[in-house]
């Protein structure tokens, strides 16, 4: 594969992982604040079932991550591996999270524990979300698209 084909698989992932983990976000906040049950278990549902597309994300922005930065990575690429590392660790987090709290919404079990693992799970989305913007604005500085001031390069 080209390093350009490679590029663009990893910027298509990138906007996938993103939105989707975006969307879930939102979508998750809304349910939540409307307190309708109903809705809050279909999104749940909507949750669990586009699961496979982060899950096939995620790996691929990784991969391509580590093969654009190849064997001696610049220190910018060393940061957005590092961000990675924690960015997968959290995402397996998410992804049991998510499934767990689907469970208890379908048995429509809104308990202390629910909602523990509800601001949890919350919690771990938006710091992914941070960390993936974090490393889009760094890729956009390796590639030359923002330019960084010389006395924080």
């Amino acid at each position: 594969m080209t390093r350009k084909n490679l590029l663009m698989l990893h910027i298509l992932a990138t906007i996938i992982g993103l939105f989707t983990i975006v969307s879930f976000f939102i979508s998750t906040l809304l349910a939540e604040a409307s307190g309708n049950t109903q809705l809050i278990v279909t999104i749940k549902t909507y949750i669990l079932y586009a699961l496979p597309l982060l899950i096939l994300a995620m790996p691929t922005l990784g991969i391509t991550g580590n093969k654009l930065a190849g064997k001696k990575p610049s220190p910018k690429a060393q940061l957005k591996l590092k961000r990675m590392k924690f960015i997968a660790i959290n995402g397996i987090a998410l992804i049991t999270l998510a499934v767990l709290l689907y469970f208890k919404a379908v048995k429509e079990a809104f308990d202390t524990t629910f909602w523990t693992l509800q601001i949890l799970e919350l919690l771990l989305g938006f710091i992914n979300i941070v960390l993936i913007g974090l490393n889009i604005k760094t890729g956009m500085k390796l590639s030359g698209k923002i330019k960084s001031p010389s006395h924080l390069s």
